[in-house]
């Protein structure tokens, strides 16, 4: 079999899938010094994959496509970097390849907790799915910090602060972002940079605690534009909005989620697109600015119309919450009639839904996706961690 046969680790991934293992191991033996760039091959497309499921991730709940496909061919190769491990005695690329593949089993067991939290409202079925994904995920740092995968080390501190906050802890959260960023900031490529400091500034907005969110996005949002990342630059811009809101800086505010729309708009930023929209509208009730009544419409109707873009909690509290923010605007601007449709619609849309707005406030699970640890009326909305 040459070098440049494309088909190469096909042929041997199907050989084992077949239970073909001796013919498999006759042909990696002959072939040992060719197959190692191959496989590094699937070790770069595997974190390509996952950065791009991260992005569809500032999409969606579901992350889009999802990991399923990510995970079942990392299942294929399993058992090709663990015939290569043996015959070669390559321990380093094998604990790279499993770094990767518990990685991505974490990020799956936090995703589905997330599903689980904010669909389902299950706060304990959700924290026993991010405990398991916190194990996948610190099994993944261990390894990768014994073989110095820099890349590896500060991606899955990444996902762990993340799935920390899930599990309540922000303090804890904090110190894996920091650990991050400390690897993230000896390599040459600015990404991971980028991201762990907009987490950090997120969960800063999300302790109540601008003051010190304000720089960590700043610097996000220079990264991100220097690399050209126009998803991530949203989400910086709706954290600098919601520290601007939380300040009481309402022109600041309105001035930066207006940006953070325009930027999520460009981009398909569909989440971020509606959480600028509702932020808008708080601004300018915080202001009695009526431009706000149009950006609220439209908050209600994005939220109304896909399923897949906002778990249900949070697109059940915004509905009835935009709808109460139009009664409140129109009330201040004095139009009447405004006030009296907002009204009618309100009380409908609290009578049609699945929960009150009091009884989504009281569940665990409403401070992941309202950017807030302890129930509020009029929290800002905000952007997930991932």
């Amino acid at each position: 079999m040459s070098e440049e046969d494309p088909a190469f680790i096909r042929i041997l991934l199907w050989q084992l899938e077949r239970g073909e293992s001796a013919r498999a191991e006759e042909i990696l033996k002959a072939n040992l010094t060719r197959i190692k760039p191959r496989l590094e091959a699937v070790i770069a497309d595997i974190d390509r994959e996952f950065d791009i499921l991260g992005r569809f991730g500032a999409v969606s709940i579901y992350f889009g496509p999802g990991y399923g496909d990510l995970e079942a061919s990392n299942e294929r190769h399993a058992k090709l970097f663990e015939l290569y491990r043996r015959l070669s005695g390559d321990e380093s690329l094998y604990k790279r390849f499993e770094a990767r593949r518990l990685r991505v089993e974490g990020a799956h067991f936090t995703n589905q907790g997330e599903i689980e939290c904010g669909d389902h409202l299950d706060w304990d079925k959700a924290q026993q799915l991010y405990q398991t994904a916190l194990e996948r995920l610190n099994a993944s740092y261990k390894l990768a910090e014994e073989i110095r995968d820099i890349r590896l080390q500060a991606s899955a501190k990444f996902n762990i602060g993340s799935t920390l906050i899930r599990l309540g802890k922000p303090e804890e959260a904090i110190q894996a972002y920091n650990e991050g960023i400390a690897h993230a900031d000896t390599m040459p490529a600015d990404l991971y940079k980028g991201l762990l400091r907009l987490n950090l500034g997120n969960t800063y907005v999300w302790l109540g605690q601008p003051d010190k969110s304000l720089s960590y996005s700043q610097d996000a949002l220079a990264i991100f534009r220097k690399i050209g990342r126009g998803t991530w630059e949203a989400n910086a811009l709706m954290n600098l909005g919601n520290g601007y809101l939380r300040q009481k800086d309402y022109a600041n505010a309105w001035n930066t989620l207006e940006q953070a729309l325009a930027v999520a708009r460009k981009n398909g930023e569909y989440r971020v697109y509606g959480r600028a929209l509702l932020n808008l509208g708080m601004t300018g009730l915080a202001t009695k600015n009526k431009e706000a009544i149009p950006y609220l419409e439209e908050a209600v109707a994005w939220y109304r119309q896909d399923h897949e873009v906002y778990p249900a909690i949070e697109r059940e509290l915004v509905i009835q919450d935009g709808l109460r923010m139009l009664n409140q605007l129109s009330q201040q601007t004095g139009d009447k009639a405004l006030q009296e449709k907002y009204s009618k619609l309100y009380a409908e849309a609290a009578a049609a839904a699945p929960h009150s707005a009091s009884e989504l406030r009281a569940n665990p699970c409403f401070a992941i996706y309202m950017a807030r640890p302890a129930p509020a009326p009029t929290a800002p909305a905000g952007s997930p961690q991932r």
